[in-house]
């Protein structure tokens, strides 16, 4: 088998084909900017978690071997015709013989020649797929280059694909420990807003000794969870039963992926309106501006926005986006009164040409706290947390008088 001469030329539909036709083994993921090397250094190559190494390198498992390692021979990247040789896949084990480490990695990705180390591809969709043959493991991969690109990638995977979050194969979560669900969810799936509800009612803002970065990456982790686990308990059973006809199967696997689509859409838009609930802001979601645009939050209200004698520099906009790689193009011209529009997301990185043209276009972005050191040193005190966005817009509300008139 030579994959680099039976994928050249290959469009990504046929890739993923081929990853099909072959059974190879799959993980997708987006690129974080320290997978990158976006945030000044490559050392530690491209992270996958332990369940991905258990299931495609159970061999280098091996307590007794320090830091246990594999070669993958090739990597061939069809979009980019470019192939990396001698990949290495290490189980850094010290912490059993009294060291620190205890974590895996796949490195020696050649340096900036290899696609995982562009800065631009932060944020991007990698699909990363490997078969053992006679010659060890190869593997291709490929790197969505656009949203029509990731929306494929998307489709076939059956959801969407979010930062921080890893995608095999069968890959199940084991169920939660949840005994105040609902009995009836186990019967019949519910909202994602009743899903959030009850994540907020769980972890509620009255009782959080942390920050709100924290808050809102644990409801989403939390959410998740919980959603997969309802899953499990839910469609597993109905498929296992199978079905009387194609039709029929296609028809529920659609359903599924679009209620995937449909929670992912909106959990974000969910987290941070119970933020700005918890935190006493005046805000409207969904509300009008100018052509029909309709900002996820805009402060304090559409009355005042539409009222020209209401000063626009205490105006703010909010953009909810999971990642922004094009899309914070859109926020630009949501609403002309506002100078600088907010952007949050949960992507774990952005390349310092797009920090600038965003910050040229007038968008500032605001992303959760953790993840800021997987931006360009450079720009991290530039970034907004969660925190400090509630902060700045709490201290503009509190100077406007007799603000409820505008928000009655």
């Amino acid at each position: 088998m030579n994959l680099e001469s039976e994928l050249r030329h290959a469009s990504l539909t046929q890739f993923l084909e081929y990853i099909d036709r072959r059974k190879m083994f799959w993980i997708i993921k987006r690129l974080s900017g320290n997978d990158t090397g976006l945030t000044g250094g490559h050392q530690s190559g491209i992270y996958y978690p332990r369940s991905f190494f258990e299931r495609a390198f159970p061999h280098i498992l091996n307590e007794t071997a320090d830091n246990a390692k594999e070669t993958i021979t090739s990597c061939y990247f069809p979009h980019a015709d470019e192939t990396i040789h001698d990949i290495v896949v290490t189980w850094y084990n010290n912490r059993l013989r009294g060291g620190t480490r205890n974590e895996f990695r796949i490195t020696n990705w050649n340096g900036k020649r290899s696609p995982t180390n562009d800065e631009e591809n932060t944020g991007a969709v990698f699909v990363f797929a490997l078969i053992q043959t006679a010659k060890g493991y190869e593997a291709i991969g490929w790197i969505a280059r656009t949203l029509e690109e990731e929306q494929l990638i998307e489709y076939w995977l059956g959801e969407e694909v979010e930062p921080g979050q890893f995608y095999m194969p069968d890959n199940r979560h084991a169920p939660d420990h949840t005994p105040d669900i609902p009995s009836e969810w186990l019967v019949s799936f519910p909202s994602g807003r009743e899903i959030f509800d009850w994540i907020v009612h769980q972890y509620p803002r009255a009782t959080w000794q942390s920050s709100l970065d924290k808050l809102l990456l644990k409801r989403r982790e939390k959410e998740f969870t919980l959603y997969r686990t309802l899953e499990e308990s839910i469609v597993l059973p109905r498929i296992q039963e199978g079905f009387q006809s194609v039709d029929d199967f296609v028809k529920y696997a659609l359903s599924i992926a679009n209620r995937r689509k449909s929670r992912t859409g909106k959990s974000l838009e969910l987290n941070l309106e119970a933020v700005f609930r918890d935190e006493k802001l005046y805000f409207e979601t969904q509300a009008e501006t100018e052509h029909g645009k309709k900002p996820d939050f805009l402060f304090p209200s559409q009355k005042a926005y539409r009222d020209s004698t209401f000063p626009s520099d205490h105006l703010q906009l909010v953009a909810a986006k999971t990642t922004t790689k094009d899309r914070w193009r859109q926020v630009i011209d949501e609403a002309e009164r506002i100078r600088t529009k907010h952007l949050f997301t949960l992507q774990q990185g952005i390349s310092s040409r797009q920090l600038q043209q965003m910050e040229a276009s007038g968008i500032q972005i605001v992303a959760p706290e953790p993840y800021l050191s997987a931006y360009p040193e450079e720009w991290r005190e530039k970034i907004l947390t969660l925190e400090q966005l509630t902060n700045a817009i709490r201290q503009k509300q509190a100077s406007i008088r007799d603000i409820e008139r505008w928000t009655a």
